[in-house]
């Protein structure tokens, strides 16, 4: 009976293990979130977190993810991206700080953003982070980059659309980027190559827009059903690759969310910045307002990104109209004509759910809502005006 009873833990915490799996990739390319308390030999710490309420009740939680290039987790952090999460409406929010960044790391001085990590750890990129954003993070996600290769390969690769030819070879660090164009599965060391590629004119803002393909091609491996059949190679990797404060019920929770949005909904924005040489390195200058402007508005959400196109032939419909939504907090991106013309405004969800929609079409008075979630897309919501807006339009 003993070992009966020892076989169906060993299996309920594999199972788990594959959920825990399951919820990562979302905003980290490259990076998946890890349960370091899985390892406890007595499971005391494993058990007692899934009892405990997601995120410890919060409306709002805030995450750092860092993917280091260091198996010993002392070199340089070659992704950071900051997170927040709205566990009641679902929303999940992304913004990426571009490793080049130049920022003041707290008791060293001006260095890139990257440096942090290898002057002090875990700790030291968390407070320099925050100090930039202004942002206090509850949790944190590091993981081991190298190891991540293991995990493309787990679930038996990622089909990614390889927009160039990418070649690049470094013999010091024993890497070899050698990929050509076109849509193909590619395997850890591919993928990995593909996403770490800078060696072209947009440099790390290049590698940045990669990586959120990335992101939302593994995330769509890691939560396909199929997957169960790997359970113990993924959490095997899962455990030896992560570092993260996040309980199984926070993890449980994320999983939930990202399957209710999609992972094409999930916001991932890249912060501003201007590509400088300074001093002789290649640096990413950062303006205060903008960075300020980017954490408001996609971490935050505060207002709503807007495209407003014309699908009348009123002239100045949609000028007029974008001009009344502005005065109600929104930021517009964009104002146009529309492909087609429509008798019905249209208003469309970026974001998933509606919940930004169904703010516009309070404030129009119309609208038929629908939602095509487009987590790359500048604007929140899109308005295409119809003729019912005639007689209406502000």
């Amino acid at each position: 009976m003993a070992s009966t009873i020892a076989d169906i833990l060993v299996r309920f915490r594999w199972w788990w293990l594959i959920w825990v799996a399951a919820a990562v990739c979302v905003f980290l390319c490259g990076v998946v979130l890890g349960l370091a308390s899985i390892g406890d030999p007595q499971g005391v710490r494993w058990f007692a977190p899934i009892l405990a309420p997601p995120f410890g009740g919060r409306d709002h939680v805030s995450i750092l993810a860092i993917g280091v290039d260091d198996s010993e987790g002392r070199g340089l952090a070659d992704t950071i991206i900051a997170a927040v999460l709205f566990p009641r409406s679902g929303e999940i929010a992304a913004l990426a700080i571009p490793r080049d960044s130049r920022v003041l790391v707290p008791g060293v001085g001006i260095r890139r953003i990257n440096e942090a990590h290898s002057f002090g750890g875990l700790p030291l990129t968390i407070e320099t982070a925050e100090l930039l954003l202004g942002v206090p993070f509850d949790y944190y996600i590091e993981v081991n980059v190298p190891g991540l290769v293991k995990l493309v390969d787990a679930v038996g690769g990622v089909d990614l659309d390889v927009e160039k030819r990418m070649y690049y070879r470094d013999l010091a660090q024993g890497l070899l980027i050698d990929l050509h164009p076109g849509r193909q599965r590619l395997d850890g060391h591919q993928a990995m190559g593909y996403v770490r590629f800078r060696h072209d004119a947009q440099g790390d803002l290049g590698r940045i827009e990669r990586q959120r393909k990335f992101i939302r091609a593994i995330a769509r491996e890691v939560l396909s059903p199929d997957k169960v059949l790997h359970v113990k190679k993924l959490s095997t990797v899962f455990v030896d690759t992560v570092n993260t404060s996040l309980t199984p019920a926070d993890v449980l929770a994320l999983k939930r969310m990202v399957e209710d949005v999609g992972p094409d909904a999930i916001r991932i924005a890249t912060l501003p910045g201007a590509a400088r040489i300074i001093e002789g390195q290649s640096m990413i200058e950062l303006h205060a307002e903008e960075v300020q402007a980017s954490v408001d508005r996609v971490l935050w959400g505060q207002g709503v990104a807007l495209r407003v196109l014309n699908g009348t032939s009123i002239t100045r419909l949609a000028a007029r109209t974008a001009s009344f939504l502005e005065e109600r907090g929104c930021d517009i991106v964009e104002v146009g004509n529309a492909e087609q013309n429509t008798n019905t405004t249209i208003i469309i969800d970026h974001r998933g759910q509606g919940k930004r929609a169904e703010r516009v079409a309070s404030w129009l008075g119309r609208g038929a809502i629908s939602v095509a979630p487009d987590g790359d897309n500048s604007a929140d919501v899109t308005v295409i005006l119809g003729r019912d807006m005639v007689g209406l339009s502000p």
